[in-house]
């Protein structure tokens, strides 16, 4: 009888282990090409992605500090759009961002989201930008 019970327990937990792998779908995920951004007018980031539906239009979002989000797309280049494996890879000219001040001239992690064309979140990461180091003047 404890064969059986043993068997049984053991049957479910196999049963149940299969299931849950089966029911676990991944989802789409975004990362940063360029994880640590030196601060420049000419700041580039590289902003891949993962998992989407094939030919499904993305609008990238930065984050700024108190949560102000802004579409970025125009300074994107392609603009996003998955290929028919679900993937795509992008450069966000930031030197504007980093110009103007919206990026805090000390640097620091800033969340990017990505969603779907009606604004709908579906991933995010984020990007660490850093100043560059001043060049010590020799006399």
């Amino acid at each position: 009888m404890k064969k059986v019970i043993s068997s049984l327990i053991a049957l479910f937990f196999v049963l149940g282990i299969t299931g849950i792998c089966f029911a676990v779908e991944l989802g789409a995920m975004v990362t940063m090409g360029t994880p640590l951004v030196k601060m420049s007018k000419k700041s580039e980031v590289v902003i891949m992605g993962t998992g989407f539906k094939p030919g499904q239009e993305i609008n990238v979002l930065f984050v700024s500090p108190d949560g102000l989000q802004s579409d970025i797309g125009y300074a994107l280049k392609p603009t996003p759009k998955a290929d028919k494996t679900g993937s795509w890879t992008t450069t966000w000219a930031a030197g504007r961002y980093v110009d103007r001040k919206l990026i805090d001239p000390k640097g620091g992690a800033y969340k990017i989201i990505v969603t779907d064309s009606e604004y709908n979140p579906i991933a995010h990461s984020t990007v660490f930008f850093q100043p560059e180091k001043k060049k010590k003047k020799k006399k």
